[in-house]
């Protein structure tokens, strides 16, 4: 079964706090590889920041912190909803978001290169 989530622990308010992250559905996935294309030659997703302008950084911020749950006591709770914050705590800690951004496009993109290259398969199977 393919892993869509994962865990992860990040120190906030002088606590660690667990985040889940969910993979970008398609259609997510794909606006992020178009903002990819526009890293230079061996560019890595950190150089994002410098590449993107304002208004793409915080749509891509936005895009990725609302596939993006905290672990309270009363269960998972989304940090973003409809571009607007649900979890306020989040709101003015820039450099949590940022990290959180990362991992979620690192997470999102896992795999999707492969070793060494294009692993694309055919589309039609047989073909």
């Amino acid at each position: 079964m393919r892993e869509i989530t994962k865990t992860l622990s990040v120190p906030l308010n002088g606590k660690n706090m667990d985040f889940r992250l969910t993979k970008l559905d398609a259609f997510s996935g794909v606006t992020l590889l178009r903002l990819m294309t526009r890293l230079p030659e061996g560019g890595a997703a950190a150089d994002l920041l410098s590449a993107l302008s304002d208004a793409d950084l915080r749509s891509l911020m936005t895009t990725c912190l609302q596939h993006i749950e905290v672990q309270l006591p009363a269960g998972w709770y989304p940090v973003m909803t409809q571009g607007e914050w649900s979890y306020p705590e989040l709101q003015y800690e820039p450099g949590i978001c940022l990290k959180l951004t990362m991992e979620e496009v690192v997470w999102t993109l896992e795999g999707f290169f492969g070793e060494g290259g294009s692993t694309s398969l055919p589309m039609i199977p047989g073909s």
